[in-house]
């Protein structure tokens, strides 16, 4: 398939750079990810599911990228945090270009002062979230103590899940390509298309529960 065999292209072309800097590269990927607002700009997760692979393929190991994800991402999370206890609300009106995210950090501040655990956990596994709860949670007033709390296993469980999943896929290329050689691209979107149809059912199911 065109699809397996540009993402099989392009883990060789990255190959070299993760053989010689790969530990570095998900620390520091992951670092920023998770840190205040720079997570917009940088796919942590992503290139720390990209480790997983590399460690499936024998050239890192699984368990170093895996510490690497979770203390670094740690301390980004951290810096996040001690930023927003530092500066609050007053970074966005210092920084005309934060304000755009007025909006997402509202609504994470809705979340916060409702659930902080919840949404301290659940806003790791959220695409965008994770940029803003830390941030929020310290502006917030988020006990340090409840913050870390919620925020360290939870970012030791995504790492491990994400260099996991990395890791199967790194072992497994060839039985992937056979799976999808024979379900085609028609079972491929068939496949997205129900998955996006359970999303969405599941976003709307508090929605409905709201107005009923």
């Amino acid at each position: 398939m065109r699809l397996l065999a540009l993402v099989t292209q392009l883990l060789e072309w990255l190959r070299p750079f993760f053989e010689t800097y790969g530990y570095v590269i998900v620390s520091v990927e992951m670092f920023f990810e998770s840190a205040a607002f720079t997570g917009i700009l940088v796919p942590g997760d992503i290139i720390l599911a990209i480790g997983g692979v590399y460690a499936g393929q024998g050239e890192l190991s699984l368990a170093g990228v895996i510490a690497c994800g979770a203390v670094f991402g740690v301390l980004g999370t951290s810096a996040g945090y001690l930023i927003g206890r530092r500066y609050g609300d007053g970074l966005l009106r210092r920084a005309p270009i934060l304000r755009r995210f007025e909006d997402r950090v509202t609504q994470a501040q809705e979340s916060i002062a409702a659930n902080a655990g919840k949404t301290i956990v659940l806003g790791r596994f959220v695409t965008g979230a994770a940029v803003f709860v830390p941030f929020v949670a310290g502006s917030s007033g988020v006990r340090p103590l409840k913050f870390f709390a919620y925020a360290v296993p939870t970012m030791v469980a995504w790492a491990a899940g994400l260099a996991l999943l990395g890791y199967v896929v790194g072992n497994n290329v060839e039985t992937i390509d056979r799976i999808i050689t024979r379900i085609g691209l028609g079972g491929l979107a068939l496949a997205a298309l129900l998955i996006g149809f359970w999303i969405w059912r599941h976003r709307r199911a508090p929605d409905d529960a709201e107005t009923s």
